[in-house]
């Protein structure tokens, strides 16, 4: 798929709709939408809007977590000219209440009249219930779509304010236009090897940057996407994108090490031929694990940021074991450079901070001129992450700064004392932070998810780890989660870790 393809997104849908109406775009749960009806629907609520009073540029905020009723209500204020604004509807009122003060909106799309986001008052932005299943829209209706919609948004206007999660602080507006959003999309197809005959299942909430991008990457190539609601792991996973038709999966790395851990033996994973991981780093004994069960099933690695749509850096399955642990190299048009404290480039081997440019870097941040100005160099987008880069541009990341740090005058990786926890058979999930310590300066402080929770000890984990870290690497702590808590692209979220950290002693 070419860059103009990918551009043209919203265009696929429209020649989809016409040509091929009862194909299936999307399954949620136990609806299934057709290119024809999916865009009809689109098309109802752009006249929706209409009737109420929306003007071409207005946001609109989507307060809304079933797969169905967000992706409909995105691409329909798209086709009407407005700028959408994805809703946590997991964040707590006082959350919701500060992100629509900060955006703005003109709308709120809920998903009845009895859900009304906390905090926001009935003279505040209005209310529009996105109801899919009141009434059948026919597939005929398609054709007038695009003579009732407004002028679409244009591909170099907003299109999103996608705020980020806030790991280390309040979250920022993040704001994308629509060739920024779609061309991230059709990018990660043409890398993938998307067609229509793809269809991916997710199992991340619609509203995170990732469900986004899913969504998106296989609209871009004609494809379908398949999404559930909760948590799914193991085979129970395996069987529902069996069942499914689903040839893909996306999701983070706590993903894959559900489903791998519990296997012991090969498995046939029907028609699934690649699994794509993004969001945090993967551990190298998982990547071992599902070559052993899942062989034949392509492994993507990947490394994205809100900042410029989703992803930015792929490592295909052929590279998996020559480049173990990178994160890949960057996609078409985009350019990552590490640069040493003074802002030159890093030599190929050497850990600096990752810079990154190219046609899809965000436009800024919402009203945020400083942030914008310190994040927007002439240098090129500072993400604040950190890691190396070899002589063939491939990437690896080792981290924000925080990340790398000296325990008693010793310099210690949090993301290798982490890739080491995570090698562990008693851990499901972890996250390590760097904690402030009076003595030592810093200490890593390691948060874990226990894969059997009764019989966990923490003793236990410790003398595994001695085994395999330097003293000075082993965490001081290690803080039992019932899970770690992830921002939308799986990464862990500090702030609440660290919150975590008050009543839980090792």
């Amino acid at each position: 798929m070419s860059a103009a393809r990918a551009a043209d997104a919203l265009g696929r849908l429209f020649e989809a709709a016409e040509h091929e109406p009862g194909r299936v775009l999307l399954i949620a749960g136990e609806r299934r939408y057709g290119f024809g009806e999916f865009l009809a629907h689109a098309a109802g609520l752009v006249r929706r809007l209409r009737c109420n009073g929306f003007a071409r540029g207005d946001r609109v905020a989507l307060y809304l977590d079933d797969y169905d009723s967000f992706f409909v209500a995105m691409i329909g204020v798209w086709l009407a000219g407005g700028v959408v604004v994805p809703l946590n509807t997991s964040l707590p009122p006082s959350s919701i209440e500060w992100l629509i003060g900060k955006a703005r909106p003109a709308f709120v799309l809920v998903p009845g009249d009895e859900v009304f986001p906390a905090g926001v008052s009935p003279e505040g932005p209005r209310r529009l219930v996105v109801d899919l299943g009141a009434s059948a829209v026919p597939a005929a209706a398609v054709g007038a779509a695009e003579s009732d919609a407004c002028t679409p948004v244009a591909p170099d206007e907003p299109a999103v304010i996608m705020f980020t999660s806030g790991t280390t602080g309040v979250p920022k507006g993040v704001l994308q236009t629509l060739a920024g959003v779609l061309g991230n999309a059709g990018r990660v197809a043409d890398e993938l090897g998307l067609t229509a005959d793809d269809r991916v299942f997710i199992n991340t909430p619609p509203y995170f940057t990732s469900g986004i991008c899913h969504f998106l990457t296989l609209l871009s190539a004609g494809g379908s996407t398949a999404g559930n609601q909760g948590f799914f792991f193991g085979q129970e996973l395996l069987a529902q994108m069996t069942e499914l038709g689903c040839t893909g999966f996306g999701g983070a790395p706590a993903h894959l090490v559900r489903v791998v851990e519990p296997i012991d033996e090969v498995v046939d994973p029907g028609c699934l031929r690649f699994w794509v991981s993004s969001g945090d780093h993967l551990p190298v004994s998982t990547i071992e694990k599902m070559r052993a069960v899942l062989p034949g099933v392509a492994l993507y690695n990947m490394y994205g940021l809100t900042e410029v749509s989703g992803r930015l850096c792929v490592l295909p399955p052929a590279e998996i074991e020559r480049r173990r642990g990178s994160v890949g190299r960057p996609l078409a048009g985009m350019t990552v450079t590490v640069r040493a404290p003074d802002g030159a480039p890093a030599p190929a081997g050497e850990v600096g901070e990752i810079f990154v440019e190219g046609d899809l870097v965000m436009q800024g941040y919402l009203d945020e001129p400083e942030l914008t100005a310190k994040a927007l160099t002439a240098l090129g987008f500072k993400t604040g992450d950190f890691g190396r880069q070899d002589e063939d541009g491939y990437v690896w990341i080792a981290g924000r700064k925080d990340d790398i740090f000296k325990r008693g005058g010793e310099k210690v990786s949090a993301i290798s004392v982490q890739q080491a926890v995570m090698s562990l058979d008693a851990v499901a999930d972890a996250a390590v932070l760097a904690v402030d310590d009076m003595i030592m300066g810093k200490v890593p402080v390691a948060f874990v998810v226990p894969a059997e929770p009764e019989t966990f000890k923490r003793s236990a984990v410790m003398r595994e780890l001695k085994r395999i870290l330097p003293a000075t690497w082993l965490p001081s702590r290690v803080v039992q989660l019932a899970e770690i808590p992830r921002t939308g692209s799986g990464k862990p979220i500090r702030a609440e870790l660290l919150a975590r950290l008050d009543g839980n002693r090792a």
